[in-house]
């Protein structure tokens, strides 16, 4: 075999030979990204540059062939290939034969109706971008084409005529010389694509109506090195991959694509969720057109849509770290009707150390493999997806009657845990559509301690924000969502003596416990912790806490209080719980299962009906567009937020009222040179909405400070001013003018304004507070002349870290006083709001340098501390 080495540094050349494309291809071509590669033909290689290069959302891949090497000009470089990415390319990784791969290199097969080409390309973090790249771009051509949405790519005709149309062992490749023998991979020759884990064009049926679209499972077939990361790579690179967010399903549904007729192409594909809700990443937004009869559609829903009921089971276990030793049959199969969906939770699956590093854990294949055993024996069932965060574990089924109207899968996972960020609390979720309804799934573990309630609001309702499914765009929250399940180990106690607990427990008097239940009495108050969720009331005794092996509650030196900790909830209309039971002969644990079924109602699309109200719907907007032109108007034009403090947010309400005869589309859009509608302060919710003809829409500003933006507030460098962009699709542009008073405080301000200041911050003038905060402001004071002094420690710090040291990790302190955790992570909020770090950045280099020497540390503290 011809070898043809690739550069050691073939990264830095890759970047050079970029500069030479980007000028080759002209200035309205974007060339986003180049690599040198290897064209490997019938057993010799030949040295080429392959570049992603982009215009009008289309992106190609581009092959050259270099005159000479180095380049040195645009002119050194010939067009080989084009290929453009677009649904029906076939891309394929895998390694290249053992023999001459000393290098660690791997063998890309491109194929269309183009190309057909084989590169060879180092793993490096160059290569591996640059397939991920493809594959998004490919990813997000076939959703478009889906979509009904076909790409011209009639901008690449020019270049197309400058090819040299398959020569690739032509005079113009520059051959190496031979550093070994052999043949090509016979395999790869016949069939490059036998070991595609996934071609979306074959589960795609663009032009025919006939064919039913049945999901298949993801990483059936054997995969590759790089085929095992290449799915996520697809949206985001490797290294914004979060090692506490495990989700491990590689035999589930994750993307299927439903049949249709072939009538509502991109608007009945779209159709799921309330309107400009469902749309999936990368798919092109829609025209105005199709937005107005989305919403339309929406609106209608009960002309064409038919309520089925579906039966739904909801488990959950905590199962402290055991491994499934009972049948679970009478947890799973509690009547003879199959249920058409299983949501399978549980919480402590794994309290291994290696849990917390390692994505793969024995436990999970444990459990996984004994929810598959004891699924109910009446109904054949499939995997839509799982999701695990350490110990929480999230499992949903459904019949396989049903996968064909499955679609737009998606999970996501909040850790809650130590500090807010290690995952062994947290929440997990799975959302799908399934008909015309949008389903989500959520499974918690909470804080735990009897007197933590406050913590596990906290919980909650940082799982509620922070869960977004990033498939859509903008990205999907929980609560939007037409059925809603939350499901899991809640950690909600009893507010009684343990004595009298277990008495009522022995008498059966379990509405007395109910009463002081916890979550009961939140749900009941008018806050907003599960805010409009349902749960039923437990006819069976508390599930927590019993000696491992036994039905005996707590016998340990602790002695718990029974609680109902394992709880499941809903929200939704036309949910009905049918049943909400323990399983208490399950004693692996010293928690006892749970579980509820429910029949819940699903929008069934009717076809027939739904052609009729389409049909309609076009002929009223074809008069609706020749006729009327979009008019708002607005309540208020200017917004004042008084006395704005850090982490307090204000909000104010704009109400746009739509006050022309036609549905009115209205955006925040950027300002001129702006990468943001609005400041990091402000943000207006929602940002985009279409409002009907008569009706109005309710915007909320708020205004919010938060550490990424307080310190340049505190130092004068932003001002609390914002204009809001208001755009009219199709209409004119209206402006709402936002201020307010920030009163300035101790987070965000610098450590040098902080010892210059013996009073509270507040009752320094702010123009005092502008200077002092101004870089080398400490050199500029006279002690002498001034009577005062500095602090050697900003007295915040000083105070804060005095308490910690005091009370350590004194969990007892007397009601009333502060809170250790709270003290704690008031610290580290002090310290994350620093403009400059307690060791300032020009020190890091010193610091580091100085690190493995004690005597030399002490010597540069000293420097630093001399020079402030």
């Amino acid at each position: 075999m011809f070898y043809v080495p690739l550069s050691k540094n073939s990264s830095a050349n890759a970047m050079d030979v970029s500069k030479l494309i980007q000028k080759k291809v002209g200035p309205d071509v974007i060339c986003k990204q180049a690599v040198e590669c290897v064209s490997v033909v019938e057993g010799k290689r030949y040295l080429r540059y392959a570049a992603i290069v982009e215009k009008k959302d289309e992106q190609s891949v581009f092959v050259f062939v270099a005159n000479r090497v180095p380049c040195l000009q645009s002119a050194d470089l010939s067009l080989e290939y084009v290929i453009p990415i677009d649904a029906q390319l076939r891309c394929h990784a895998a390694a290249p034969p053992k023999q001459g791969n000393e290098k660690g290199e791997f063998r890309l097969t491109l194929k269309s109706s183009f190309a057909d080409i084989i590169l060879e390309m180092p793993k490096n973090e160059s290569s591996t971008l640059f397939l991920a790249e493809v594959t998004r771009a490919r990813d997000l051509q076939t959703q478009s084409l889906a979509f009904g949405e076909v790409p011209t790519f009639s901008w690449l005709e020019p270049f197309r005529r400058q090819c040299t149309q398959g020569n690739p062992a032509g005079s113009s490749g520059i051959q190496a010389s031979s550093s070994g023998s052999g043949a090509p991979n016979s395999s790869d020759s016949h069939n490059p694509f036998a070991n595609d884990s996934f071609d979306p064009m074959k589960h795609m049926n663009l032009q025919t109506t006939d064919t039913k679209v049945m999901a298949t499972d993801v990483g059936a077939s054997k995969t590759t090195w790089f085929e095992d990361d290449f799915a996520s790579m697809s949206l985001k690179p490797p290294e914004l991959l979060n090692a506490s967010h495990k989700s491990v399903s590689s035999n589930s549904l994750d993307k299927i694509l439903d049949d249709g007729d072939g009538y509502s192409d991109s608007l009945e594909k779209q159709f799921g969720l309330s309107p400009s809700v469902e749309m999936p990443v990368g798919s092109k937004p829609g025209t105005s057109r199709e937005k107005f009869a989305r919403q339309i559609l929406s609106d209608r829903e009960d002309e064409f849509t038919n309520q089925t009921t579906f039966r739904v089971f909801c488990g959950t276990w905590n199962v402290n770290g055991q491994s499934p030793a009972e049948a679970l049959h009478k947890w799973m199969v509690v009547d003879n009707d199959a249920p058409d969906i299983y949501a399978i939770c549980f919480q402590e699956l794994d309290l291994s150390k290696e849990a917390f590093i390692f994505n793969d854990s024995p436990k999970e294949t444990e459990w996984q493999n004994a929810v598959k055993a004891y699924l109910h024996p009446k109904a054949s069932y499939r995997k839509v997806k799982s999701i695990r965060l350490i110990g929480v574990l999230l499992i949903v089924y459904i019949q396989e009657k049903h996968v064909p109207y499955v679609k737009f899968i998606d999970t996501d996972s909040v850790p809650t845990g130590i500090m807010g960020f290690l995952g062994n609390k947290g929440g997990v979720a799975i959302r799908m559509t399934l008909h015309g309804s949008s389903l989500c799934f959520v499974n918690c573990h909470l804080a735990a301690h009897q007197n933590e309630t406050e913590r596990r609001v906290q919980d909650h309702h940082d799982i509620l924000a922070k869960t977004r499914f990033k498939q859509f765009d903008p990205p999907l929250r929980i609560s939007e969502h037409d059925v809603i399940f939350w499901i899991g180990d809640m950690n909600f106690r009893i507010d009684l003596p343990n004595d009298e607990v277990r008495t009522c427990i022995r008498q059966g008097k379990l509405k007395r416990l109910w009463e002081q239940d916890q979550l009961n009495k939140l749900m009941k108050s008018d806050g907003d912790v599960f805010k409009g969720f349902e749960e039923g009331i437990p006819q069976f005794d508390p599930t927590y806490r019993f000696d491992a092996g036994t039905d005996v509650y707590d016998s340990s030196e602790k002695n718990r209080i029974p609680a109902w900790c394992d709880r499941i909830l809903w929200q939704g209309p036309d949910i009905q719980l049918l049943r909400y039971d323990s399983h208490p002969h399950l004693k692996v644990s010293d928690h006892k299962p749970v579980s509820a079924v429910f029949n819940t109602k699903i929008r069934v699309i009717d076809q027939k009906r739904y052609k009729r109200v389409y049909e309609d719907i076009m002929k009223k907007m074809d008069r609706m567009e020749n006729d009327y032109l979009p008019q708002i108007k607005l309540d208020k034009t200017e917004i004042i937020f008084n006395d704005v403090k850090f982490i307090e947010a204000q909000s104010t309400v704009v109400t746009i009222a739509n006050v022309g005869q036609a549905p009115v589309e209205f955006e925040f859009i950027n300002k001129l040179d702006d990468t943001s509608y609005c400041r990091p302060w402000l943000k207006a919710i929602p940002s985009q909405a279409i409002i009907s003809a008569g009706a109005c829409c309710e915007v909320t500003v708020e205004v919010y400070v938060d550490k990424s933006c307080v310190a340049k507030l505190n130092a004068g460098e932003e001002k609390m001013e914002d204009i809001l962009v208001l755009h009219l699709t199709g209409g004119k542009d209206s402006f709402i003018t936002v201020a307010g008073n920030y009163l300035i405080s101790s987070f965000g301000s610098s450590i040098e304004a902080l010892v210059q200041l013996h009073g509270p911050i507040r009752e320094v003038p702010v123009a005092d507070l502008i200077e002092i905060e101004k870089p080398g402001s400490l050199s500029r004071v006279d002690i002498a002349q001034d009577g005062g002094r500095l602090y050697m420690v900003p007295k915040e710090i000083w105070k804060m870290v005095d308490f910690l040291h005091q009370h350590g990790l004194d969990m007892n302190l007397p009601a009333g006083d502060l809170s250790v955790h709270s003290v704690a992570e008031a610290l580290l909020l002090f310290l994350e709001c620093l403009a400059q770090p307690v060791i300032p950045f020009e020190y890091y280099a010193q610091c580091l340098t100085s690190s493995n020497n004690l005597l030399l540390s002490k010597q540069t503290l000293v420097l630093g501390l001399i020079n402030v």
